[in-house]
């Protein structure tokens, strides 16, 4: 199914829009200041401000993979409708002739590395596996940065937990101060009680929900990458190796 210009960024988009509907639904019915109000940790505050940190993260890398994946179907209709393929380097930028130049991206790299590679002419078998050698530090180069997003959607988890820890020490805590056991005695310990109890499960609930959240981006974003480097190992084997061999 052919996909139109920009596809990752409009799913992404319709994804925030669609989280940013529920958390506007969420403080209209006062959701969120029950949340805020009852985590005396304050940590659901730093897991939303983690969150919206990473969302950020996130949207820049959506846009960057975006124009990656937009330029390699530009290079690979260049490249699969041009009558006279010459592959060659003039002033250290690719050329598909005299005439037509290659994008600056991802897959125009990968090419010029290549056709580098060809002048060196070593053993056909060497070229081979520095050639999978040589993709497998791109793939590594487009997916390092998203591991600041899978460390902080685990970070999230692990403040959400915490935030339940607090909470029942609180809880605790409300209990061993008991000295006597008279009614209203005992309506201030359950008072601290529940307010220990909101701590560790509206800590947990923002933890988990964030995680998840934030997790589902980085996937993505980490399923297009791999989809942009199978579309280039694709279209170099078939088209561009012949041609520079």
């Amino acid at each position: 199914m052919h996909k139109g210009p920009h596809h990752l960024l409009l799913i992404w988009l319709t994804f925030t829009g669609l989280f940013a509907f529920l958390i506007t639904v969420a403080w209209n019915e006062g959701v969120l200041a029950v949340l805020f109000s009852s985590d005396r940790s304050k940590i659901s505050y730093a897991i939303t401000l983690l969150y919206v940190l990473v969302t950020i993260h996130c949207a820049r890398r959506i846009y960057y993979i975006s124009c990656q994946i937009n330029d390699s179907r530009e290079i690979e209709n260049l490249i699969r409708t041009h009558p006279r393929l010459e592959l060659n380097m003039q002033d250290d930028r690719v050329h598909l002739d005299r005439e037509t130049v290659l994008p600056d991206c991802i897959v125009t790299s990968y090419i010029h590395d290549l056709l580098n590679r060809a002048r060196s002419h070593e053993d056909e078998t060497d070229n081979r596996l520095a050639n999978n050698e040589l993709i497998e530090v791109y793939e590594s180069k487009l997916k390092g940065p998203h591991d600041v997003g899978w460390f902080s959607a685990d970070a999230m988890i692990k403040m959400g937990l915490l935030g339940t820890i607090i909470g029942f020490i609180l809880m605790l805590s409300s209990v061993a101060n008991i000295t006597d056991f008279d009614v209203t005695t005992m309506q201030k310990v359950l008072k601290q009680m529940s307010s220990g109890m909101g701590t560790a499960l509206y800590t947990t609930l923002a933890g988990l929900t964030f995680s998840m959240l934030a997790a589902a981006q980085y996937q993505m974003l980490d399923r297009s990458v791999d989809e942009l480097i199978e579309t280039t190992k694709h279209l170099t084997q078939v088209y561009v190796l012949p041609k520079i061999r």
